[in-house]
């Protein structure tokens, strides 16, 4: 399994997070290839060596006309993008990913100005440069093969930016929303280290489980994306490192933290809510057990499950904050896993992502992706079986002679 570990000791920022895949092999004639399957207009990209702090770094630039007195586009919407997006010739790995970046970037631009996603508007976020930052961030991911992002501390500036005209504290006011559950240093620098769109791919790509640590592994490539300014004493530069882990399954010294509470008091109602809260906080797992509490009240045992001192904290945090519990069960668990890789298999009904679980670099369980399944089958108008068996074998056929079985 590839992973990519992100150093933002310097922040982040779309068009860093493209130079440091451009750094780690990213081709930019590929990049370019990709991007020109998504209309959004005429634009040009390029990637050049620069240095900052006396070391050398990829900076990626999007040029394109700025239309003045056009800020309110329909181009510019989140359904807007979210059709182009959608209508384009990208994969479905990428249109997927994509707006996940966009849905996340939506939330949080929804609650800074009190709105729904739907009626959000992006500004400077929906120019074409941010678009192309953002789509060809996912298409950098699928074209290195990373499956899962981990991200060290991230390193912002302090004072106020300029947002729409206004004066606003740094970092803001959506990127603070973005950022919500990760380790932050703030620092005595003048600039917007972490944007919007950074934020974004952090968001969605780097769960709360990814952050800190990374497992075992080998460092296959390493990369440096720049920023835009030279600043004194400080490199300005977003590290990125593809990385192997091997694909065995985990021993004992893999470790999580459980935590449970009974619940006998709370509106059912809550538990989506709550369970969805959790996870994208990132929790592991989380489910919920009826069962009969003292004097015979029917009530939950809400059980999470999640990795890392820090984590199980900002869980028991939330659970307190969101349900009536007074108390919080907590142990420590060793759980064996199987080596996990994620892969797109091309099947009459169109592509379907497949996770593949090894032990041994033996393929033991072929497990498509639910929702492709389910879009591809309501597509074909054909049964959701049908499918999901179509994929099981394409991705047996696939992928098994590719371990040696």
């Amino acid at each position: 399994m590839k992973i990519l570990h992100l150093d933002c000791r310097s922040g982040i920022s779309g068009d860093m997070f493209i130079g440091a895949l451009i750094g780690c092999g990213l081709g930019i004639g590929r990049l370019a290839s990709e991007l020109r399957r998504m209309k959004i207009g005429k634009y040009r990209i390029s990637a050049r060596k620069v240095r900052r702090s006396g070391l050398a770094g990829v900076k990626f630039d999007v040029e394109y006309e700025k239309h003045h007195g056009h800020e309110h586009t329909e181009e510019k919407t989140f359904a807007g993008i979210s059709r182009a997006i959608r209508a384009s010739g990208l994969s479905a790995r990428v249109k997927d990913m994509s707006m996940a970046v966009f849905t996340n970037l939506a939330k949080a631009e929804a609650k800074a100005h009190g709105t729904v996603p739907a009626k959000v508007h992006f500004h400077e976020v929906g120019d074409i440069d941010s678009v192309v930052d953002i789509v060809g961030a996912c298409i950098g991911m699928e074209a290195l093969g990373i499956e899962r992002v981990f991200a060290s501390n991230i390193v912002s500036g302090s004072g106020t930016i300029l947002v729409h005209g206004a004066v606003f504290p740094n970092p803001a006011p959506a990127t603070a929303y973005l950022l919500e559950g990760f380790d932050i240093t703030i620092e005595d620098l003048p600039f917007e280290l972490i944007t919007p769109t950074g934020a974004a791919i952090l968001k969605t790509f780097s769960a709360a489980r990814d952050r800190g640590n990374i497992p075992g592994c080998r460092i296959l490539k390493s990369g440096y994306g720049a920023g835009s300014f030279e600043i004194s004493g400080h490199a300005n530069l977003l590290r990125a490192m593809v990385c192997e882990v091997p694909e065995t399954p985990g021993s004992n010294d893999d470790k999580v933290t459980v935590l449970e509470t009974n619940i006998d008091d709370m509106d059912p109602q809550v538990y989506g809510y709550l369970i969805g809260k959790l996870l994208d906080a990132g929790a592991l797992d989380v489910y919920v057990t009826p069962v009969i509490m003292k004097k015979s009240r029917p009530g939950c045992v809400l059980t999470v499950i999640t990795a890392g001192e820090n984590g199980a904290q900002r869980l028991s945090e939330m659970i307190f904050e969101e349900t009536p519990t007074f108390g919080i069960r907590r142990h420590d668990a060793e759980r064996a896993v199987l080596g996990r890789k994620i892969v797109e298999v091309n099947t009459k009904y169109g592509n379907i992502r497949v996770k593949l679980g090894f032990s041994n670099g033996k393929l033991i369980t072929v497990s498509p992706e639910f929702d492709d399944c389910a879009k591809a089958a309501k597509r074909a108008k054909v049964p959701f079986a049908r499918v999901r068996r179509e994929a099981s074998g394409a991705a047996r056929r696939d992928k098994g002679e590719k371990v040696g079985l």
